[in-house]
């Protein structure tokens, strides 16, 4: 053999071993490489490893607002969901999921869930022939909300807002665990998950019994009612515990001298 030869069966050879290698007993796969979670763009992982939580894993049955809405898809817009998934809502259990601002979502993946959500569940004639109040708005009278409340919602919730057929919406723990905003966004769409009618008296396509005389409620009903709901807040929500602090200084004197 040749030296040129020898060379080019050691060249072979060493390719060959190489090449073994890919074979080789508990060699990772292609599938078994782990996945950087900033490289995923499948609206589906997305929305369930971020979303799902809060918002239930097809959009409804969470404990926040659904999301799986044509109504508020309609009314929101792209812009306005995107704000808030990029920046959170202040003083809410809602927060920001823009690396940028803290989150675990890159500017992509953001665009991704919002591009999903509106691929599997937008309708854009959820608002056909609707008077659409603005989503965003300020807080309006109380003093009028309550009457408009009283109209409008006590068919569920009570005259007082305590609860009837649905619960309270004035307990302040509920109060304090959300924004002006979701109120305002319960009133406008109600929640399609479970039956509460929206502005404009629909809830699943049918008009809610309590509401067939009633006209839709205009922009600035909606912030009364909003005003009046958030007026119900305390500075600190909770169970109170009792007092536990005081104590009885004439008792205490009392045992001490006798022993």
């Amino acid at each position: 053999m040749t030296w040129k030869a020898a060379i080019l069966t050691c060249l072979m050879g060493t390719a060959i071993v190489a090449a073994g290698c890919d074979w080789m007993p508990g060699k990772p796969t292609e599938a078994d490489k782990p996945v950087i979670k900033s490289t995923i763009t499948d609206f589906e992982i997305l929305w369930t490893n971020q979303c799902s939580g809060c918002h239930g894993a097809d959009g409804r049955w969470g404990p926040a607002r659904p999301l799986n809405d044509p109504l508020y898809l309609a009314i929101a817009g792209k812009e306005y969901v995107t704000r808030v998934i990029t920046d959170g809502v202040p003083n809410s259990l809602m927060p920001p999921y823009a690396q940028h601002q803290g989150g675990s979502m890159t500017d992509e993946q953001i665009k991704d869930v919002v591009d999903g959500m509106w691929e599997h569940w937008s309708n854009p004639d959820a608002i056909k022939n609707m008077t659409i109040p603005e989503m965003s708005g300020k807080l309006g009278k109380a003093s009028r909300g309550q009457g408009l409340f009283t109209t409008y919602c006590s068919d569920c919730h009570g005259k007082d807002g305590n609860g009837g057929k649905a619960g309270s919406v004035v307990d302040p723990t509920f109060l304090s665990l959300v924004s002006d905003q979701a109120l305002r966004s319960a009133v406008i769409c109600g929640r399609i998950d479970l039956g509460m009618p929206n502005f404009a008296g629909y809830s699943g396509g049918h008009r809610h019994s309590g509401r067939s005389k009633l006209a839709p409620l205009k922009d600035s009903q909606i912030s009364d009612i909003v005003a009046w709901l958030t007026s119900h807040r305390v500075d600190y929500p909770g169970q109170p515990y009792p007092n536990t602090t005081t104590l009885d200084v004439t008792a205490e004197v009392t045992a001490s001298e006798t022993n």
